[in-house]
This record gives structure tokens, C-alpha cells and sequence, in this order.
């Protein structure tokens, strides 16, 4: 059975597998991600090429940014902002040695969970993913859903305020108050329990939160019940436009069950509360592949790009 190289290159580390090509994983790891530019990039890749040699046949990629698969070229790089209109597609195949396909991270989650994961049974859903911002991807009519400019699915931009939006966000504080990233992320979550207890900003990770939470902290319950809140209200405005039969939540802090039953009752909750609202509430549930679920997406989509 041919074997593939597959990465999934985030802010803060490049995970790596060799991985058959039903999905099973041979052997994977991970290395720090380098932000400096292009050639530190390629220079943290090149080693797993070498680690690797001769073992696979070509390299599946998942990234953040406007990614054009079909060419291989990314128009942005999401935290890698040194990434414009770039061939990484090409640059990628030339530093493994094998033919090499990008795809966007939130794509690649939503083409996994389409594959046989928790959208196998639906024509049409989306994958929302609870990381440094939102990320998120649209199942439509059984396919990944790219949009005209490959930019469909970037749900960290979703209109939360519209009066703010309509002003301008001229600044980093103004994007984050008006846009749903700054509540529907693990990072907006833990963001306003800080606010909430009066700690420094980043003084507080997810295991410390939950923790709390457990403990019955009224600070860590009350910012819960508030996010899951703001997560229904954006999933309602997303319905009104999609009419999706099911929404899978991924990201590390989805391992926790409060997290997609917060979501799923403050979801119950919205829809209920608007008596004329003329769509019906999509299904809540998890992610199957949590972490793995980038590997997986990328990789399906290489061998559907690559024909193979």
C-alpha cells in the first residue's frame, strides 16, 4: 500500500505522519513551527522529507490562508504573513522530492469529518474549530464548499456587532470586539474568564480553566455559559443563511463534552427564543478526529487533486 508524507502546518508547530493511504497512521510527531519567512519554514520541513525518504509516494499539506489547491498557490498564509500569492505547492514538492498538495487547515477538518467522521451522513454541514481564532469549513451538497476566491468558511470574521463593524475596525481591540474569533475560539474563551477574575492577559491556559470549572468557580461557569451563548447566536445567523443539518466542533478544548453541550443547549435556547425564525436548528455534535482531523483532510484531498 502507498504511503504519504502529511503535514499540518500551524502557528505553533508542524505536525507531521506518514500515513497509508485509507488514513492509518504509520508514525507521527511534531516541530516547531518558524514565523521569520519562507526559508525557515522550508528548512523545518526539509528534515521530515529526510526522515521519511523513500517511504512516500507524495506530500498532503494543510496550512491556514486562502488556499487555491488546484494550483498550489496560497494568496495569504493566516499567521505566516510573509505568505502572498506564493507557489507553495511547487516550493513544497521541490523541498520533498515528491508531488506535494496544500489545502486550507479548516477545509482539510471538514473534508476529514466528511470522509467518515461526524458529517459522513449529511449533504450539507460545517465543522467549526476552537483554536487561536475560529476556524471552520462548509460541507454543501457533499462537497467542501471553496467559495469564489477559495476564502468560504472564515468564520473568525463573522459579524458579532454590526454597529462597531459598520464604524470600522481600525485596530486590533475594535476586530476583536465586533467579530465572532473574539468569543467563538479557545482563545476568546479563556480571553474573558481573565477579563472576568482580573488576570493578565495569557496568564490562564485550558487546563487551568476547567479546572476551575470543575470546581464550581462562579467566574469559570459564568464565562462558559456566556461563550456558549455567543456561539448560538453566531450559529443562527450562519443557519439563516445555510440551512446546515449538523455542526461538528473540533479544536483541543472540544475533548471536553461541556464544551458541544454548552454550545448544543445555548443553541436549543436561541432557536426557541425567536418564535418566526423560519429554519430549524442544526444538530450540534463533535468532531470525530479531534487533533488528527487536518492530517486526514489534507490527505484525502491529495489523492482527490492528484487523481490517485
Amino acid at each position: 500500500m502507498q504511503r504519504y508524507l502529511v503535514l499540518d502546518i500551524g502557528g505553533t508547530f508542524i505536525k507531521y505522519a506518514l500515513m497509508e493511504r485509507d488514513g492509518s497512521i504509520v508514525e507521527q510527531g511534531k516541530v516547531p513551527s518558524p514565523l521569520e519567512g519562507m526559508d525557515a519554514l522550508l528548512a523545518a520541513i526539509a528534515p521530515l522529507g529526510a526522515k521519511f525518504a523513500g517511504q512516500y509516494a507524495g506530500a498532503a499539506v494543510s496550512m491556514p490562508g486562502r488556499i487555491d489547491t488546484a494550483r498550489g498557490v496560497a494568496h495569504t498564509g493566516g499567521i505566516f504573513a510573509f505568505i502572498k500569492d506564493a507557489p507553495v505547492g511547487r516550493l513544497l514538492t521541490d523541498c520533498l522530492h515528491a508531488p506535494a498538495t496544500i489545502a486550507n487547515d479548516g477545509k482539510c477538518a471538514v473534508r476529514a469529518e466528511a470522509w467518515n467522521g461526524a458529517l459522513a451522513d449529511v449533504e450539507n454541514g460545517a465543522v467549526i474549530v476552537l483554536g487561536t481564532g475560529t476556524g471552520g469549513g462548509l460541507l454543501l451538497g457533499r462537497r467542501v464548499w471553496m467559495g469564489s476566491s477559495y476564502a468560504a468558511g472564515e468564520l473568525s470574521v463573522l459579524g458579532m456587532d454590526f454597529d462597531k463593524m459598520a464604524r470600522g475596525c481600525t485596530d486590533v481591540t475594535a476586530l476583536n470586539d465586533a467579530m465572532w474569533s473574539s468569543w467563538m475560539s479557545a482563545k476568546g474563551l479563556l480571553s474573558h474568564y481573565e477579563q472576568r477574575k482580573g488576570l493578565p492577559e495569557g496568564s490562564v491556559d485550558g487546563f487551568a480553566f476547567f479546572d476551575a470549572y470543575e470546581a464550581g468557580e462562579p467566574e469559570a461557569a459564568e464565562t462558559l455559559r456566556t461563550f456558549g451563548e455567543m456561539a448560538a447566536a453566531g450559529i443562527y445567523s450562519l443557519q439563516a443563511v445555510l440551512d446546515l443539518q449538523r455542526i461538528a466542533i473540533g479544536g483541543g478544548i472540544s475533548a471536553r463534552p461541556e464544551v458541544t453541550r454548552v454550545i448544543r443547549d445555548a443553541v436549543e435556547r436561541q432557536f426557541a427564543s425567536v418564535p418566526f425564525t423560519p429554519m430549524p436548528a442544526p444538530e450540534i455534535v463533535t468532531c470525530r478526529y479531534g487533533n488528527d482531523a487536518n492530517l486526514l483532510g489534507a490527505l484525502q484531498f491529495h489523492l482527490e487533486y492528484r487523481g490517485e
